[in-house]
């Protein structure tokens, strides 16, 4: 089964999983949204600012700082 087969949910999530995994250090939601290559602009950021938070409330990601991310 490949990423296809996700939903789009899903596949944004693995989608920062891997921009996050694949970082020299912590992340940050502009990085994450210029990687997927959507408009820095706050309402393109914010979203990704959103699921970054729930990933690591989650425990798939830690919060480092504010605002900044790496996986765990």
């Amino acid at each position: 089964m490949g990423l296809a087969s996700l939903t789009s949910e899903y596949q944004r999530i693995m989608e920062i999983m891997e921009i996050v995994a694949g970082a020299d250090g912590p992340v940050m939601a502009m990085d994450v949204a210029m990687a997927l290559g959507r408009e820095l602009t706050p309402g393109k950021v914010e979203p990704v600012r959103g699921q970054l938070r729930k990933l690591a409330d989650r425990g798939w990601l830690k919060r480092t700082g504010p605002g900044r991310y790496l996986r765990r």
